[in-house]
């Protein structure tokens, strides 16, 4: 139960940095390697690649997010909605 609850927090404060990454730097989308980097680089964090894209899929499903493919292929860039802001505004 006790690592249950455990994963269940590292997954909500991985969406919420991932949003607030976003959400800081709304003109621009990024990469999702991108993203990890910058939540881990000088922090507590060892998000992983596919921890990072489960957040970006939940805050996609959510609203927060919106995904852009690249003008030349398949790969997704992210970016933080007007909700998405919102919400990292509001720290929701």
């Amino acid at each position: 139960m006790a690592t249950d609850a455990i994963a269940q927090e590292r997954r909500e404060e991985c969406r919420r940095s991932t949003l607030g990454f976003l959400a800081v730097r709304q003109a621009t989308a990024h990469h999702p390697k991108t993203i990890r980097r910058a939540l881990n680089a000088g922090h507590e964090h060892d998000f992983t690649d596919d921890e990072v894209t489960a957040a970006l899929s939940f805050l996609l499903s959510a609203g927060f997010v919106t995904a852009i493919p690249d003008g030349l292929g398949a790969t997704l860039y992210y970016r933080a909605t007007a909700a998405g802001v919102l919400a990292h505004e509001r720290g929701q």
